[in-house]
Protein backbone atom coordinates (compact mmCIF):
# COMPACT_ATOMS: atom_id res chain seq x y z
CA UNK A 1 0.00 0.00 0.00
CA UNK A 2 1.53 3.45 -0.89
CA UNK A 3 2.49 6.33 1.54
CA UNK A 4 -0.80 8.37 -0.36
CA UNK A 5 -3.13 5.37 0.28
CA UNK A 6 -2.13 4.83 3.94
CA UNK A 7 -3.10 8.46 4.06
CA UNK A 8 -6.60 8.30 2.87
CA UNK A 9 -7.26 4.94 4.90
CA UNK A 10 -6.61 6.73 8.10
CA UNK A 11 -8.58 9.40 6.72
CA UNK A 12 -11.52 7.60 6.35
CA UNK A 13 -11.67 5.93 9.57
CA UNK A 14 -11.46 9.51 11.09
CA UNK A 15 -14.06 10.31 9.32
CA UNK A 16 -15.69 7.67 9.85
CA UNK A 17 -15.71 7.92 13.55
CA UNK A 18 -16.57 11.60 13.27
CA UNK A 19 -19.72 10.72 11.09
CA UNK A 20 -20.89 7.90 13.50
CA UNK A 21 -20.62 10.46 16.51
CA UNK A 22 -24.00 11.05 17.65
CA UNK A 23 -25.60 14.82 17.76
CA UNK A 24 -26.07 16.26 20.64
CA UNK A 25 -29.42 17.61 21.04
CA UNK A 26 -30.65 20.45 19.89
CA UNK A 27 -27.14 20.18 17.77
CA UNK A 28 -29.04 23.00 15.56
CA UNK A 29 -29.90 25.11 17.32
CA UNK A 30 -26.49 25.23 19.28
CA UNK A 31 -24.59 25.31 16.11
CA UNK A 32 -26.55 28.68 14.80
CA UNK A 33 -25.70 30.31 18.50
CA UNK A 34 -21.57 29.18 17.98
CA UNK A 35 -22.03 30.36 14.25
CA UNK A 36 -23.76 33.24 15.04
CA UNK A 37 -21.17 34.67 17.69
CA UNK A 38 -18.95 33.61 14.79
CA UNK A 39 -20.91 35.92 12.04
CA UNK A 40 -20.75 38.92 14.47
CA UNK A 41 -16.98 38.67 14.70
CA UNK A 42 -17.10 38.49 10.96
CA UNK A 43 -19.61 41.68 10.53
CA UNK A 44 -17.58 44.06 13.09
CA UNK A 45 -14.60 43.53 11.31
CA UNK A 46 -16.04 44.15 7.87
CA UNK A 47 -17.64 47.33 9.64
CA UNK A 48 -15.15 48.60 12.02
CA UNK A 49 -12.62 50.23 9.25
CA UNK A 50 -15.49 52.20 7.80
CA UNK A 51 -16.76 53.31 10.87
CA UNK A 52 -13.41 54.59 12.22
CA UNK A 53 -11.56 55.80 8.77
CA UNK A 54 -12.00 59.50 9.55
CA UNK A 55 -10.55 59.29 12.88
CA UNK A 56 -7.81 56.77 12.10
CA UNK A 57 -7.08 59.27 9.22
CA UNK A 58 -6.88 62.56 11.36
CA UNK A 59 -5.01 60.47 13.57
CA UNK A 60 -2.49 59.06 11.18
CA UNK A 61 -2.42 61.77 8.92
CA UNK A 62 -2.17 64.48 11.77
CA UNK A 63 -5.18 66.29 10.44
CA UNK A 64 -5.70 68.54 13.43
CA UNK A 65 -8.38 70.72 11.88
CA UNK A 66 -10.20 66.92 12.13
CA UNK A 67 -12.30 68.18 8.86
CA UNK A 68 -13.60 66.39 6.58
CA UNK A 69 -14.06 68.85 3.60
CA UNK A 70 -10.73 69.93 4.20
CA UNK A 71 -7.94 69.24 1.48
CA UNK A 72 -5.41 67.80 3.98
CA UNK A 73 -8.35 65.20 4.25
CA UNK A 74 -8.46 65.08 0.70
CA UNK A 75 -5.22 64.36 0.56
CA UNK A 76 -5.22 61.72 3.19
CA UNK A 77 -8.31 59.92 0.59
CA UNK A 78 -6.06 60.33 -2.07
CA UNK A 79 -3.34 58.05 -0.61
CA UNK A 80 -4.92 55.35 1.60
CA UNK A 81 -7.56 54.88 -0.88
CA UNK A 82 -5.23 54.01 -4.01
CA UNK A 83 -3.09 52.03 -1.45
CA UNK A 84 -6.12 49.90 0.10
CA UNK A 85 -7.44 49.58 -3.53
CA UNK A 86 -3.57 48.31 -4.92
CA UNK A 87 -3.78 45.41 -1.91
CA UNK A 88 -7.13 43.96 -3.04
CA UNK A 89 -4.69 42.24 -5.87
CA UNK A 90 -3.13 40.28 -3.39
CA UNK A 91 -6.94 39.26 -2.52
CA UNK A 92 -6.06 36.97 -5.76
CA UNK A 93 -4.90 34.49 -3.28
CA UNK A 94 -8.27 34.38 -1.36
CA UNK A 95 -9.64 31.48 -3.61
CA UNK A 96 -7.01 28.83 -3.41
CA UNK A 97 -7.10 29.24 0.53
CA UNK A 98 -10.82 28.66 0.45
CA UNK A 99 -10.67 25.80 -1.95
CA UNK A 100 -8.53 24.03 0.55
CA UNK A 101 -11.66 23.40 2.76
CA UNK A 102 -12.71 21.23 -0.06
CA UNK A 103 -10.08 18.97 0.99
CA UNK A 104 -9.54 19.34 4.53
CA UNK A 105 -12.84 20.09 5.75
CA UNK A 106 -14.95 23.32 6.87
CA UNK A 107 -13.98 23.45 10.70
CA UNK A 108 -10.43 24.28 10.25
CA UNK A 109 -10.62 26.70 8.03
CA UNK A 110 -13.94 28.35 10.25
CA UNK A 111 -11.15 28.35 13.21
CA UNK A 112 -8.15 29.73 11.00
CA UNK A 113 -11.19 32.80 9.67
CA UNK A 114 -11.97 34.11 12.81
CA UNK A 115 -8.84 34.16 14.39
CA UNK A 116 -7.32 35.85 11.30
CA UNK A 117 -9.80 38.77 11.77
CA UNK A 118 -8.82 39.10 15.23
CA UNK A 119 -5.20 39.52 14.42
CA UNK A 120 -6.36 41.99 11.37
CA UNK A 121 -7.87 44.08 13.68
CA UNK A 122 -5.22 43.73 15.97
CA UNK A 123 -2.46 45.19 13.74
CA UNK A 124 -4.90 48.18 13.01
CA UNK A 125 -5.91 48.98 16.61
CA UNK A 126 -1.83 49.25 17.21
CA UNK A 127 -0.87 50.96 14.09
CA UNK A 128 1.35 54.06 14.36
CA UNK A 129 2.07 54.31 10.61
CA UNK A 130 0.12 54.38 7.18
CA UNK A 131 1.94 51.18 6.21
CA UNK A 132 0.31 49.21 9.07
CA UNK A 133 -2.56 50.61 9.13
CA UNK A 134 -3.14 49.36 5.71
CA UNK A 135 -1.41 45.88 6.35
CA UNK A 136 -3.98 45.48 9.29
CA UNK A 137 -6.56 46.34 6.39
CA UNK A 138 -5.14 43.91 4.16
CA UNK A 139 -5.62 41.35 6.73
CA UNK A 140 -9.36 42.38 7.50
CA UNK A 141 -10.25 42.10 3.74
CA UNK A 142 -8.21 38.88 3.24
CA UNK A 143 -10.02 36.90 5.94
CA UNK A 144 -13.92 38.54 6.27
CA UNK A 145 -14.68 37.42 2.18
CA UNK A 146 -14.01 34.01 2.97
CA UNK A 147 -17.69 33.65 4.81
CA UNK A 148 -17.00 29.88 6.22
CA UNK A 149 -19.46 30.10 8.48
CA UNK A 150 -22.76 30.88 5.85
CA UNK A 151 -21.13 27.92 3.75
CA UNK A 152 -21.44 25.83 7.29
CA UNK A 153 -25.35 26.81 7.40
CA UNK A 154 -25.69 26.13 3.93
CA UNK A 155 -24.59 22.62 3.98
CA UNK A 156 -26.13 21.92 7.72
CA UNK A 157 -29.74 23.72 7.69
CA UNK A 158 -32.69 22.29 6.11
CA UNK A 159 -33.00 22.85 2.31
CA UNK A 160 -36.34 24.74 2.42
CA UNK A 161 -35.02 27.25 5.19
CA UNK A 162 -31.34 27.57 4.37
CA UNK A 163 -32.16 31.54 3.24
CA UNK A 164 -34.23 31.83 6.71
CA UNK A 165 -31.43 30.56 8.93
CA UNK A 166 -28.39 32.31 6.78
CA UNK A 167 -30.38 35.57 6.98
CA UNK A 168 -31.47 35.32 10.67
CA UNK A 169 -28.15 34.59 11.59
CA UNK A 170 -26.92 37.80 9.93
CA UNK A 171 -29.73 39.76 10.79
CA UNK A 172 -28.38 39.26 14.64
CA UNK A 173 -24.61 39.51 13.93
CA UNK A 174 -26.01 42.90 12.20
CA UNK A 175 -27.37 44.31 15.34
CA UNK A 176 -24.56 43.60 16.92
CA UNK A 177 -22.53 46.12 14.80
CA UNK A 178 -24.58 49.02 16.72
CA UNK A 179 -21.56 47.96 19.30
CA UNK A 180 -19.13 49.90 17.71
CA UNK A 181 -21.51 52.72 18.10
CA UNK A 182 -21.50 52.10 21.74
CA UNK A 183 -17.93 51.49 21.90
CA UNK A 184 -17.32 54.92 20.24
CA UNK A 185 -19.36 57.19 22.76
CA UNK A 186 -17.55 55.26 25.40
CA UNK A 187 -13.67 55.84 23.94
CA UNK A 188 -13.53 58.37 21.15
CA UNK A 189 -12.75 61.49 22.21
CA UNK A 190 -12.38 64.96 20.10
CA UNK A 191 -9.39 65.58 22.40
CA UNK A 192 -7.38 62.81 22.20
CA UNK A 193 -6.46 61.80 18.32
CA UNK A 194 -5.79 57.59 18.91
CA UNK A 195 -8.60 57.07 21.12
CA UNK A 196 -9.78 55.50 18.24
CA UNK A 197 -8.04 52.37 19.25
CA UNK A 198 -9.43 51.59 21.86
CA UNK A 199 -13.19 51.15 20.17
CA UNK A 200 -11.08 47.47 18.55
CA UNK A 201 -9.78 46.50 21.74
CA UNK A 202 -13.07 44.32 22.78
CA UNK A 203 -13.53 43.02 19.09
CA UNK A 204 -10.02 41.85 18.88
CA UNK A 205 -10.34 40.16 22.41
CA UNK A 206 -13.79 38.56 21.54
CA UNK A 207 -12.59 37.60 17.99
CA UNK A 208 -9.69 35.44 19.02
CA UNK A 209 -11.36 33.95 22.01
CA UNK A 210 -14.34 32.59 19.62
CA UNK A 211 -11.73 31.44 16.84
CA UNK A 212 -10.06 29.25 19.17
CA UNK A 213 -12.85 27.92 20.81
CA UNK A 214 -14.74 27.22 17.42
CA UNK A 215 -12.29 24.59 17.12
CA UNK A 216 -13.67 22.40 19.73
CA UNK A 217 -17.28 23.38 19.67
CA UNK A 218 -18.25 22.81 16.02
CA UNK A 219 -18.50 19.61 14.16
CA UNK A 220 -17.93 19.00 10.63
CA UNK A 221 -20.93 19.86 8.25
CA UNK A 222 -22.58 16.20 7.20
CA UNK A 223 -22.63 17.59 3.34
CA UNK A 224 -18.47 17.80 3.66
CA UNK A 225 -17.98 13.97 5.38
CA UNK A 226 -20.23 12.57 2.75
CA UNK A 227 -19.08 13.73 -0.11
CA UNK A 228 -15.33 12.97 1.24
CA UNK A 229 -16.02 9.81 2.65
CA UNK A 230 -17.86 9.01 -0.76
CA UNK A 231 -14.75 9.64 -2.70
CA UNK A 232 -12.30 7.89 -0.65
CA UNK A 233 -14.35 4.83 -0.79
CA UNK A 234 -14.17 4.80 -4.52
CA UNK A 235 -12.03 1.98 -5.60
CA UNK A 236 -9.12 3.48 -8.17
CA UNK A 237 -10.98 2.26 -11.11
CA UNK A 238 -14.29 3.99 -10.12
CA UNK A 239 -11.88 7.36 -9.24
CA UNK A 240 -10.85 6.92 -12.97
CA UNK A 241 -14.15 6.70 -13.89
CA UNK A 242 -15.20 9.42 -12.31
CA UNK A 243 -12.28 11.76 -13.55
CA UNK A 244 -13.26 11.04 -16.91
CA UNK A 245 -16.86 12.10 -16.25
CA UNK A 246 -15.77 15.17 -14.50
CA UNK A 247 -13.33 16.09 -17.28
CA UNK A 248 -16.25 15.80 -19.39
CA UNK A 249 -18.46 18.19 -17.07
CA UNK A 250 -15.65 20.47 -16.25
CA UNK A 251 -16.39 19.58 -12.39
CA UNK A 252 -14.11 17.98 -9.78
CA UNK A 253 -14.55 16.05 -6.86
CA UNK A 254 -11.50 17.49 -5.04
CA UNK A 255 -12.32 20.88 -5.79
CA UNK A 256 -9.43 23.66 -6.70
CA UNK A 257 -9.13 27.05 -7.96
CA UNK A 258 -8.25 26.66 -11.90
CA UNK A 259 -11.01 23.75 -12.02
CA UNK A 260 -12.67 26.10 -10.32
CA UNK A 261 -12.64 29.03 -12.49
CA UNK A 262 -12.61 27.02 -15.70
CA UNK A 263 -16.26 25.62 -14.10
CA UNK A 264 -17.40 29.18 -13.74
CA UNK A 265 -16.57 29.72 -17.23
CA UNK A 266 -18.42 26.87 -19.14
CA UNK A 267 -20.92 26.25 -17.00
CA UNK A 268 -23.81 28.87 -18.15
CA UNK A 269 -25.30 29.40 -14.89
CA UNK A 270 -22.30 30.61 -13.09
CA UNK A 271 -20.80 32.36 -15.95
CA UNK A 272 -23.92 34.63 -15.55
CA UNK A 273 -23.81 35.18 -12.31
CA UNK A 274 -20.33 36.07 -12.12
CA UNK A 275 -21.09 38.76 -14.86
CA UNK A 276 -24.23 40.36 -12.39
CA UNK A 277 -22.39 40.07 -9.54
CA UNK A 278 -19.16 41.49 -11.02
CA UNK A 279 -21.05 44.67 -12.23
CA UNK A 280 -23.25 44.73 -9.26
CA UNK A 281 -19.74 44.85 -7.20
CA UNK A 282 -19.30 48.89 -8.77
CA UNK A 283 -22.29 49.60 -6.45
CA UNK A 284 -20.49 48.96 -3.06
CA UNK A 285 -18.05 51.87 -3.39
CA UNK A 286 -19.98 53.97 -0.81
CA UNK A 287 -19.64 51.56 2.09
CA UNK A 288 -15.74 52.74 2.67
CA UNK A 289 -16.92 56.37 2.96
CA UNK A 290 -20.30 56.76 4.81
CA UNK A 291 -18.61 57.87 7.90
CA UNK A 292 -16.74 60.70 6.18
CA UNK A 293 -20.14 62.11 4.67
CA UNK A 294 -21.50 61.86 8.12
CA UNK A 295 -18.90 63.52 10.06
CA UNK A 296 -19.26 65.90 7.46
CA UNK A 297 -22.93 66.69 7.67
CA UNK A 298 -23.06 66.08 11.81
CA UNK A 299 -21.06 66.30 15.22
CA UNK A 300 -18.78 63.26 16.14
CA UNK A 301 -21.25 62.59 18.96
CA UNK A 302 -24.17 62.20 16.20
CA UNK A 303 -21.81 60.23 14.10
CA UNK A 304 -21.73 57.79 17.11
CA UNK A 305 -25.54 57.89 17.72
CA UNK A 306 -26.26 57.08 13.73
CA UNK A 307 -23.79 54.26 14.13
CA UNK A 308 -25.81 52.83 16.77
CA UNK A 309 -28.82 53.65 14.99
CA UNK A 310 -28.40 51.84 11.53
CA UNK A 311 -27.34 48.34 12.30
CA UNK A 312 -30.81 47.59 14.17
CA UNK A 313 -32.41 48.27 10.32
CA UNK A 314 -29.63 46.97 8.95
CA UNK A 315 -30.75 43.76 10.69
CA UNK A 316 -34.65 44.11 10.33
CA UNK A 317 -34.04 43.97 6.59
CA UNK A 318 -31.57 41.60 6.09
CA UNK A 319 -33.83 39.21 8.42
CA UNK A 320 -36.60 39.73 5.95
CA UNK A 321 -34.51 39.20 3.15
CA UNK A 322 -33.60 35.92 4.09
CA UNK A 323 -37.64 35.16 4.60
CA UNK A 324 -38.33 36.85 1.13
CA UNK A 325 -35.97 34.81 -0.40
CA UNK A 326 -37.49 31.47 0.77
CA UNK A 327 -40.32 32.48 -0.63
CA UNK A 328 -40.47 34.64 -3.21
CA UNK A 329 -37.00 32.84 -5.01
CA UNK A 330 -33.42 34.10 -5.22
CA UNK A 331 -33.95 36.68 -8.35
CA UNK A 332 -37.12 38.20 -7.47
CA UNK A 333 -36.01 39.30 -3.95
CA UNK A 334 -32.59 40.17 -5.78
CA UNK A 335 -35.03 43.09 -7.56
CA UNK A 336 -36.65 43.80 -4.61
CA UNK A 337 -33.31 44.32 -2.47
CA UNK A 338 -31.64 46.31 -5.14
CA UNK A 339 -34.44 48.89 -5.91
CA UNK A 340 -34.38 49.21 -1.62
CA UNK A 341 -30.23 49.60 -1.98
CA UNK A 342 -31.51 52.79 -4.30
CA UNK A 343 -33.89 54.17 -2.49
CA UNK A 344 -32.25 54.43 1.11
CA UNK A 345 -29.16 55.77 -0.42
CA UNK A 346 -30.97 58.03 -2.09
CA UNK A 347 -32.87 59.10 1.42
CA UNK A 348 -29.51 58.63 3.18
CA UNK A 349 -27.87 61.37 0.99
CA UNK A 350 -31.26 63.85 1.32
CA UNK A 351 -30.54 63.37 5.44
CA UNK A 352 -26.76 64.34 5.52
CA UNK A 353 -27.86 67.26 3.39
CA UNK A 354 -30.70 68.62 4.75
CA UNK A 355 -30.41 68.17 8.57
CA UNK A 356 -32.69 65.79 9.22
CA UNK A 357 -30.24 64.15 12.15
CA UNK A 358 -28.10 61.10 12.81
CA UNK A 359 -31.48 59.27 13.42
CA UNK A 360 -32.81 59.48 9.56
CA UNK A 361 -29.78 59.34 8.89
CA UNK A 362 -28.83 55.74 10.61
CA UNK A 363 -32.06 54.24 9.69
CA UNK A 364 -31.98 55.49 5.94
CA UNK A 365 -28.18 53.86 5.73
CA UNK A 366 -28.92 50.79 7.15
CA UNK A 367 -31.90 50.14 5.13
CA UNK A 368 -29.76 50.78 2.17
CA UNK A 369 -26.85 48.06 3.23
CA UNK A 370 -29.32 45.46 4.37
CA UNK A 371 -30.39 45.17 0.79
CA UNK A 372 -27.15 45.78 -0.66
CA UNK A 373 -25.04 43.22 1.11
CA UNK A 374 -28.15 40.85 1.71
CA UNK A 375 -27.90 41.43 -2.50
CA UNK A 376 -24.59 40.80 -2.19
CA UNK A 377 -25.10 37.10 -0.02
CA UNK A 378 -27.15 36.13 -2.87
CA UNK A 379 -25.29 36.35 -5.48
CA UNK A 380 -21.71 35.67 -4.14
CA UNK A 381 -23.09 33.08 -1.64
CA UNK A 382 -26.09 31.50 -2.12
CA UNK A 383 -26.30 31.07 -5.09
CA UNK A 384 -23.18 29.76 -6.37
CA UNK A 385 -23.82 27.30 -3.61
CA UNK A 386 -27.12 26.47 -4.71
CA UNK A 387 -25.58 25.88 -8.40
CA UNK A 388 -22.15 23.97 -7.65
CA UNK A 389 -21.82 20.40 -6.94
CA UNK A 390 -20.85 19.38 -3.72
CA UNK A 391 -17.39 18.62 -4.12
CA UNK A 392 -16.46 21.97 -5.96
CA UNK A 393 -19.04 23.70 -3.57
CA UNK A 394 -16.14 26.19 -1.49
CA UNK A 395 -13.89 26.32 -4.37
CA UNK A 396 -16.29 27.51 -6.97
CA UNK A 397 -17.81 30.05 -3.60
CA UNK A 398 -14.57 30.68 -2.61
CA UNK A 399 -12.87 31.66 -6.21
CA UNK A 400 -16.29 33.53 -7.71
CA UNK A 401 -16.65 35.59 -4.87
CA UNK A 402 -12.83 37.01 -5.50
CA UNK A 403 -14.00 37.40 -9.59
CA UNK A 404 -16.86 38.92 -8.34
CA UNK A 405 -15.38 41.56 -5.90
CA UNK A 406 -13.08 42.60 -8.58
CA UNK A 407 -16.08 44.57 -9.59
CA UNK A 408 -15.23 46.80 -6.85
CA UNK A 409 -12.22 48.27 -8.38
CA UNK A 410 -14.09 49.65 -10.93
CA UNK A 411 -16.28 51.81 -9.12
CA UNK A 412 -13.52 52.43 -6.70
CA UNK A 413 -11.17 53.77 -9.65
CA UNK A 414 -14.25 55.92 -10.75
CA UNK A 415 -14.46 57.46 -6.89
CA UNK A 416 -11.13 58.04 -6.47
CA UNK A 417 -10.51 60.05 -9.78
CA UNK A 418 -14.34 61.81 -9.59
CA UNK A 419 -14.17 62.65 -5.58
CA UNK A 420 -11.76 65.69 -6.31
CA UNK A 421 -14.74 67.30 -8.63
CA UNK A 422 -17.63 65.52 -7.59
CA UNK A 423 -19.49 65.64 -4.16
CA UNK A 424 -18.97 62.45 -2.29
CA UNK A 425 -22.43 61.72 -1.39
CA UNK A 426 -23.82 62.69 -5.14
CA UNK A 427 -21.03 60.27 -6.42
CA UNK A 428 -22.07 57.88 -4.16
CA UNK A 429 -25.59 58.01 -6.19
CA UNK A 430 -23.96 58.09 -9.78
CA UNK A 431 -22.16 54.74 -9.90
CA UNK A 432 -24.87 52.78 -7.93
CA UNK A 433 -28.06 53.98 -9.73
CA UNK A 434 -26.90 52.72 -13.47
CA UNK A 435 -24.61 49.70 -12.34
CA UNK A 436 -27.17 48.12 -9.98
CA UNK A 437 -29.77 48.48 -12.81
CA UNK A 438 -27.62 46.66 -15.48
CA UNK A 439 -26.69 43.89 -12.75
CA UNK A 440 -30.25 43.29 -11.98
CA UNK A 441 -31.40 43.25 -15.52
CA UNK A 442 -29.04 40.60 -16.54
CA UNK A 443 -29.90 38.34 -13.26
CA UNK A 444 -33.48 38.68 -14.23
CA UNK A 445 -32.95 37.75 -18.09
CA UNK A 446 -30.40 35.39 -17.83
CA UNK A 447 -29.79 33.39 -14.32
CA UNK A 448 -32.17 30.50 -13.61
CA UNK A 449 -33.73 30.28 -10.18
CA UNK A 450 -32.22 28.17 -7.36
CA UNK A 451 -34.72 27.79 -4.34
CA UNK A 452 -35.73 24.55 -3.14
CA UNK A 453 -32.11 23.17 -4.94
CA UNK A 454 -31.35 19.55 -3.08
CA UNK A 455 -27.16 20.46 -2.54
CA UNK A 456 -26.35 16.72 -2.36
CA UNK A 457 -28.10 16.46 -5.80
CA UNK A 458 -26.43 19.48 -7.91
CA UNK A 459 -24.63 18.60 -11.05
CA UNK A 460 -23.07 20.14 -13.70
CA UNK A 461 -26.52 19.48 -15.94
CA UNK A 462 -28.60 20.84 -13.14
CA UNK A 463 -29.07 24.46 -14.82
CA UNK A 464 -28.29 23.42 -18.23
Amino acid sequence: MSTKQEKEVKELALLNREAARPKPAHYMMFIMVVLTIIYIVDEITSNMNGAMQPYALFDLFHITSRDVNSPEYARAIDTVAPLTLASNFLLIITPFYKALSDRYGRRLFLTLNTIGMGVGMCVVMTSNSVAQYILGMLLMMFFTPNDMQVLYILETAPKEKRATFAFLSKAIALLSVSLIGVLSHLFLKEDVPSSWKMVYLIPVIVALVIGFGSYFFVRETPVFLDQRRAWLMLSPEERAAREEEDKKNKTSENGGVFKAIRYIFVNRQLRWIFIAGYIFFATTVYTSYYATVMEGAMTTAQVATALVVYPFFNGIATFLSGVLSDKLGRKKVCLVLGSTTILGLLLFVLSCRLGWGPLAAGIFYGISIGGLWSMSDTLILTMPAESTPSGMRSSVMGTISVMIGSGMFLGNIIFIICQNFIAMDVLFLIICVPFMALSLLILMLKVKETKDIDLEDVTADTFR
